[in-house]
């Protein structure tokens, strides 16, 4: 579905709508914009952003509002923007990871990081084949969402796996695996530290 806001501009179908008018203020156009880290699927619509369509909005033609957005359809979620240069092309390139881009940030404690270590550890792995696949094909790998189904690997609507999610517990788990690891390091540097600190005790008599 990202190819739709293209294919309107390769058809001319730039409509009457906001997105044609003859001039535009310090060159000001449509951008398809930044969409999801990992794109799954469609999630709109979204409050107070209009569907380009209804807009008659084209990627590619003039506007006048700096900073307006309107709705693609895009299946990695991302918005037509109103700019003066493409947001994708920016330097580090698009930004939808920055903490400019997101709300209600909250870091995980060292408790609910081992839970979410917990979680990744205790995902049954299985391999299958879907129904409807033909041949002696290699199975998929991976894990059945009905095993766990509130799982933050699983998207909201239970149906699909969230990626960005599933990759987040792994790190979960391999942090908590080197916090641990690194706790035991430290004991057996203080072990050894006290062993030479008998030693000399023992060599002074």
């Amino acid at each position: 579905m990202r190819s739709i806001a293209w294919l309107l501009v390769a058809m001319g179908c730039t409509g009457g709508g906001k997105g044609t008018g003859d001039t535009a203020p310090d060159g000001l156009q449509w951008y398809l914009g930044c969409g999801d880290p990992v794109c799954n699927e469609y999630t709109g619509p979204f409050t107070g952003v209009p569907l380009c369509a209804d807009e008659g909005i084209a990627v590619g033609t003039a506007c006048t509002e700096d900073g307006a957005t309107c709705d693609p359809v895009d299946d990695c979620n991302a918005r037509v923007v109103c700019a003066a240069e493409d947001p994708t092309a920016q330097t580090g390139g698009c930004p939808i990871s920055l903490r400019a881009y997101k709300h209600d940030v909250h870091y995980l404690s060292d408790g609910e990081r081992q839970a979410a270590a917990a979680k990744a550890l205790g995902v049954r792995l299985a391999t299958w084949r879907y129904d409807g696949e033909v041949g002696p094909g290699k199975p998929h790998l991976g894990f059945v969402i009905d095993d766990d189904p509130a799982s933050p690997a699983v998207q909201p609507d239970g149906r699909h796996v969230d990626v960005y999610g599933y990759a987040s517990l792994a790190v979960a788990a391999v942090q908590e695996q080197q916090a641990q690891l690194d706790a035991l390091q430290a004991q057996v540097a203080a072990l050894r530290a006290e062993l030479e600190a008998v030693r000399g005790t023992c060599g002074e008599r």
